[in-house]
């Protein structure tokens, strides 16, 4: 085999390894404003395939979420809380899931307390990148039964609220300080 040959298959698994530590953010980008595009609208088609979209944002948070605790295992007890919990969320109430959740009361239980995580850090935006569609997965389901339009605006809030969080997810610690010495 030749030097170049093998210097391009080193390239090729090097550009590799490097994308397995990043979450899809374009995928799930997608998947959130098709389902904001559709509150937007206020005609709500098919609610099971809205359902299910939700379940592929949490598919892909906690994809992304384990592989970022693979390359970074320190400081992500929390992330792999929310992993390890992520199909029982579906299982909350919404009193529930804002709770335990949202308001951190499952990790307080843990000892954890995530007002010390970076807000928009990768593990916080992680996080939300699972606990945010699985409650608008909880409030479709809401809706499905109830048909009450406020559940929508909120299913957007959600939505919306986790798009600024994903922006930050593949940031290196390198990257945050390229930004915040560039401001």
């Amino acid at each position: 085999m030749s030097k170049f040959l093998k210097l391009c298959l080193f390239g090729a698994v090097f550009i590799l390894a490097l994308n397995v530590n990043a979450m899809d953010t374009s995928s799930f980008e997608r998947l959130a404003n098709n389902t904001i595009k559709q509150m937007d609208s206020g005609v709500v088609g098919d609610i099971d395939a809205l359902i299910a979209m939700q379940e592929e944002l949490m598919r892909l948070g906690v994809e992304g979420g384990s592989q970022y605790i693979i390359s970074n295992p320190a400081g992500t007890k929390p992330l792999s809380l929310v992993i390890e919990n992520a199909s029982k969320m579906k299982e909350l109430t919404l009193d529930e899931i804002e709770d335990k959740w949202h308001q951190g009361n499952f990790f307080k239980a843990k000892g954890i307390n995530v007002d010390e995580i970076d807000h928009f850090g990768p593990v916080m935006s992680l996080m939300d990148s699972v606990i945010h569609p699985a409650t608008s997965y909880l409030l479709i389901k809401e809706y499905k039964l109830t048909g009450n339009p406020e559940l929508l605006g909120r299913v957007k809030g959600e939505l919306i609220e986790v798009l600024e969080h994903i922006k930050h997810v593949n940031e290196s610690p390198a990257d945050k300080v390229r930004l915040t010495s560039n401001q």
